[in-house]
């Protein structure tokens, strides 16, 4: 009976965290209405501290509520699946007790997340080739753009393929390093975890393009894409500062 009140006191104090570090520091994205944040630091820890299932509830529900008061209702129902599914996919890496068994997870995720670059840019390359660029910038931008917008979306989408490719590129290769050296440096954070929140962080990126793929247009999503891996390095960076208190909290949630 005390450790169930325990945990449920550490999901309500999860599930606020989640609230506030989403709710706080918004970054708007151009072109989908949408916004980056620090939140998903908080729905790491809130796996290692609470487990896949009353993580998945602290995540969901704190992301939920956090587009909800910030004015962001479309958002509220993919954002509570996305979310606590983020939550059950790093909870997946974490139960995995020997590194045999990890293999087939890391390549599953590895295997997608390349499987999802490739089809993204062949789609882009294909759009630019049969509609052209005047008609792209339109589906982006609607019929009542003002003339800079119209240029400085033409100048990008001319661009986007190559921009998408280095973007990614950098933003993967730089997160494997942060990954290696947090791993190293953390008695909490091991390479297990971080691959864990790897996998959660291209769930989240996938997830995230394709309900705007369906909200906006996918030309227009392709642009979520850069904004959410910031979002996930940042919550990868954010989460491994708070490790020492991870550990305290982790070790009482368990005593």
């Amino acid at each position: 009976m005390k450790n169930n009140t325990r945990k449920y006191v550490l999901t309500g104090l999860m599930t606020a965290l989640v609230f506030v570090l989403t709710y706080i520091i918004k970054i708007p994205v151009p072109y989908t209405s949408g916004y980056i944040h620090l939140g998903d630091s908080m729905i790491y820890i809130s796996v290692m501290v609470l487990g896949p299932a009353f993580g998945a509830f602290a995540s969901g529900i704190g992301s939920m509520l956090a587009d909800i008061a910030g004015g962001y209702l479309h958002y509220a129902v993919p954002t509570l699946v996305i979310k606590s599914l983020m939550a059950l996919v790093m909870g997946l890496f974490l139960s995995e007790r020997s590194r045999k068994t990890s293999i087939v997870p890391v390549v599953t995720a590895v295997s997608v997340w390349a499987a999802f670059c490739a089809g993204t840019l062949l789609y882009l390359n294909n759009q630019l080739g049969k509609l052209g660029v005047d008609n792209l910038v339109k589906s982006v931008l609607g019929d009542e753009a003002d003339s800079q917008a119209i240029k400085e979306t033409t100048s990008l989408i001319e661009r986007l393929p190559v921009y998408f490719t280095a973007g990614i590129a950098i933003l993967t290769l730089t997160l494997a390093i942060t990954a290696y050296l947090v791993s190293k440096r953390s008695n909490v954070f091991t390479l297990k975890s971080i691959m864990g929140m790897n996998a959660a962080g291209i769930c989240m990126v996938m997830g995230y393009f394709t309900v705007e793929a369906f909200m906006y247009a996918p030309v227009a999503a392709i642009f979520s894409i850069p904004p959410n891996m910031i979002q996930f390095f940042g919550g990868v960076l954010v989460a491994s500062l708070l490790a020492p208190a991870v550990t305290k909290v982790a070790i009482y949630n368990r005593t």
